[in-house]
């Protein structure tokens, strides 16, 4: 599966913030978003998954138009976390997730025994078995955080849309999100498409990197190609080198002295 947007220019409220960009994502990969505050980063997540409405362009969904799809079909598709999300703070953590199972619902019919076998496989898989009768009010902001992504998991979705899942997590939970996205990705085969600004772990989890800057696509290809003194010089206006280490996969980045 694949999601693709072509000549796409976005905006809203007359405002143009993606005067034109073309961007693929893919089912198996773990594709982040990084740049500048105000690069339009979210704007481009939010257009791929129909939360913002690009004004040219188009959309596919495995040569499907995003614009046509029915909402349940495309949320068997696609599962999304916005930034900003609430559920009522007397809601347990269980009846939360099985929300995402309605894409599969009739109306008028509860959880099947499928739906509760999928619902457990996603608090499973994400480490909130053992709180799925807790309040979800009585959750930490990293529990929460991973409570969402199992709401998301349990529609089942092909690719997973996480708008900087890790804003405002403390640096232990910042890793335990990003091992359950690791987790998802690489067991489950589910495509990850997150927006980052921690590039630490960007070049720890990507598969695939784009980099947006001034509303235009910098540059894009794994995070080795992407990452670069270049680039963090001319992106971020910041200089760095980034090395490699014996013993890691990874190379770090070590900015110079302030």
């Amino acid at each position: 599966m694949e999601v693709k947007g072509q000549n796409l220019e976005i905006g809203y409220d007359g405002l143009i913030i993606i005067p034109e960009i073309d961007i693929e994502v893919r089912k198996g990969e773990i594709t982040t978003i990084i740049g500048p505050n105000g690069s339009g980063k979210s704007t481009v997540l939010k257009a791929l998954t129909r939360l913002l409405k690009y004004t040219k362009g188009v959309v596919f969904i495995n040569g499907c138009d995003l614009k046509e799809m029915e909402p349940k079909k495309l949320a068997r598709c696609i599962g999304v976390l916005p930034q900003m999300h609430c559920a009522p703070p007397d809601f347990k953590v269980k009846d939360l997730v099985a929300y995402g199972r309605v894409p599969y619902q009739k109306w008028y019919k509860g959880n099947t025994a499928e739906d509760e076998e999928i619902i457990e496989w996603a608090l499973k898989t994400t480490g909130t078995w053992h709180m799925r009768n807790k309040s979800i009010n009585a959750c930490s902001g990293g529990e929460t955080q991973r409570v969402w992504i199992a709401t998301v998991l349990a529609q089942q979705p092909e690719i997973l849309f996480l708008d900087e899942p890790t804003t405002y997590l403390d640096i232990s939970h910042q890793q335990e999100t990003m091992r359950v996205v690791k987790k998802l990705n690489r067991e489950s085969g589910i495509g990850v498409v997150m927006v980052l600004h921690d590039l630490e772990q960007a070049l720890e989890v990507s598969d695939r990197i784009i980099v947006i800057k001034e509303g235009h696509k910098y540059s894009e290809g794994t995070p080795e190609e992407v990452i670069t003194p270049k680039m963090l010089h001319e992106v971020y206006n910041v200089e760095a080198d980034v090395i490699k280490l014996p013993g890691r996969k990874k190379p770090l980045i070590v900015y110079k002295e302030i």
